[in-house]
């Protein structure tokens, strides 16, 4: 057997019931739309999840538990009522960490998924084990959606390459779709499993975790994908993969195939995830697809559930789109590429605009190892008048090395866009989805204290665009400057307050003033 180093993300005791530090739930839109859904909330419900755990090794029986028992299928229990477990890797005593993964993942009452009643466990080496080696293909996993709360490495560069294209060519042969989660610090990135392509990898609001990107098989791509608002990483992966799950319980209830593609439940996972609470948020060039820090943000499965629900929308030169949906295409290499044609309509603003794309790489199985190779595809974002784009794209996303494009924009203004995604091979699977959150833009609201000072709350800004402040006398005089202020060159905010220390004695009016993006 290959020396390993496999760890639990964290080993901090939990009693296995709600912690009580977390609020994902209320940050990552699950209360939001439990309000709005009702009883038609999806709760995982029918999806078969697994969960990898790593324990004290040399324990027996096994440490990977969240409920003792096995070797055979056995019942769950008070947080685990109703519930059926399969210890795969064999009879197995009680893992406080993976009890608090647990609950945070399909826990009654608590967990993402609580509604997932068929739960497989795994110790992590067994795992590894089961992903094959030489001419041993890897084994066809139980569940749909997996978690892993855990980081490692076989101790060999080249050992940990084969294991992440085992993996990844397990999740797309068996479409399979993982959550993995990033070490607890901000060192170099452990290669197992949040080298892994195919995988979504989730880190913390805090930035507490890995922030070097990839180390093997592909470095320097960005990671992570998602952030949740947890303590540890190991507590928020399970928020992702059970958000993971409920969007696929809905995906087979609209009954479309191509909506419970892996593919397509990462990019509506991605492109749903909310910059509100991240105003410091943003890309630093056209190659990076991604925050350094937070990824594409904040998971939000409310945003994700309604970018769902809108439906498919195929790729089309004549045919104005949805300002949200989705779509499952393969490319063409024609320098046009796919368009999407949508319109933001008059007197509304996208307060955000949020879109991902995502595909797989290829894993090829000839000789006594795995090889890779990966297609590079972009995404740009044109204006459009009359389903003709502008020359120059307003935003683009080209990185060379990820597998994943995401643009992220604040008050798109009125009028009709083009997203294209371009690529240098045909037939490329790809999944595309894009959501505009519409509003008005903007808002400046005046108030007037009782001893005469007048102040100014500019809210739904972009922290990374100048504005003004311009003052009038009587709507006709000319509009002069008052003052110009950008938040991130302070502390990056949407909100900026204002005073008029010499305010009119009678009255004046005010306005914000800003270059849109068109």
């Amino acid at each position: 057997m290959l020396f390993r180093s496999l760890v639990a993300l964290s080993f901090i005791p939990l009693s296995g019931v709600s912690p009580l530090w977390a609020g994902w739930r209320e940050d990552s839109g699950f209360v939001k739309l439990q309000a709005e859904l009702g009883a038609a909330m999806p709760t995982g419900s029918g999806i078969a999840l697994l969960q990898g755990e790593a324990g004290t090794v040399g324990t027996t029986p096994l440490e990977y538990l969240p409920q003792a028992g096995g070797p055979d299928l056995f019942a769950g229990v008070s947080n685990y009522a109703g519930k059926t477990f399969t210890p795969h890797s064999g009879e197995g005593i009680v893992l406080n960490h993976a009890n608090s993964v647990a609950s945070n993942f399909y826990g009654n009452g608590w967990g993402a998924a609580p509604g997932a009643t068929e739960i497989h466990c795994f110790d992590a080496n067994d795992f590894i084990d089961r992903l094959g080696s030489f001419l041993t293909a890897p084994e066809v996993f139980p569940g749909r959606v997996q978690n892993h709360s855990w980081v490692g490495s076989t101790g060999n560069s080249s050992s940990d390459a084969q294991m992440l294209r085992r993996f990844d060519f397990m999740l797309n042969r068996d479409a399979r779709l993982a959550a993995v989660g990033l070490y607890n610090s901000p060192t170099i990135m452990q290669p197992l499993l949040g080298c892994s392509y195919h995988a979504l990898v989730v880190g913390v609001m805090s930035g507490a975790h890995s922030q070097t990107g990839t180390t093997v098989d592909g470095t320097g791509r960005m990671k992570p994908d998602l952030v949740v608002n947890e303590s540890l990483t190991s507590y928020a992966t399970p928020v992702v993969a059970g958000s993971a799950a409920v969007l696929l319980q809905a995906a087979i209830a609209s009954g479309d195939p191509d909506a419970e593609r892996p593919e397509v439940i990462r990019a509506q996972l991605i492109a749903g995830a909310s910059k509100q609470r991240l105003p410091a948020w943003q890309r630093a060039a056209d190659a990076k697809p991604y925050d350094a820090v937070f990824g594409a943000g904040e998971v939000n499965i409310h945003n994700s559930w309604h970018l769902q629900a809108a439906g498919k929308q195929t790729y089309s030169t004549t045919v104005d789109r949805q300002p949200s949906g989705w779509d499952l295409a393969a490319t063409t290499s024609n320098s046009s590429g796919r368009r999407y044609f949508f319109t933001i309509p008059e007197g509304r603003y996208a307060d955000t605009f949020s879109v991902a794309l995502c595909w797989n790489r290829q894993i090829s199985t000839g000789g006594l190892s795995y090889s890779s190779s990966l297609s590079d595809l972009n995404l740009k974002l044109y204006a459009s008048t009359g389903l003709t784009p502008e020359a120059v794209p307003l935003a683009q996303s080209i990185s060379t090395v990820d597998n994943v494009e995401h643009l992220f924009l604040r008050n798109l203004p009125p009028g009709q866009y083009l997203l294209q995604v371009t690529a240098s091979v045909n037939n490329r699977d790809y999944a595309l989805a894009w959501q505009s959150l519409l509003g008005a833009g903007p808002v400046l609201t005046l108030r007037r204290e009782a001893s005469g000072q007048v102040f100014l709350d500019a809210a739904a800004l972009d922290p990374f665009v100048s504005y003004q402040i311009l003052i009038s006398p009587d709507l006709t005089a000319p509009w002069t400057v008052k003052e110009t202020f950008r938040t991130a060159d302070t502390a990056p905010s949407l909100t900026h307050a204002w005073e008029d220390v010499s305010p009119a004695p009678d009255r004046s009016f005010y306005r914000l003033s800003w270059e849109a993006i068109r």
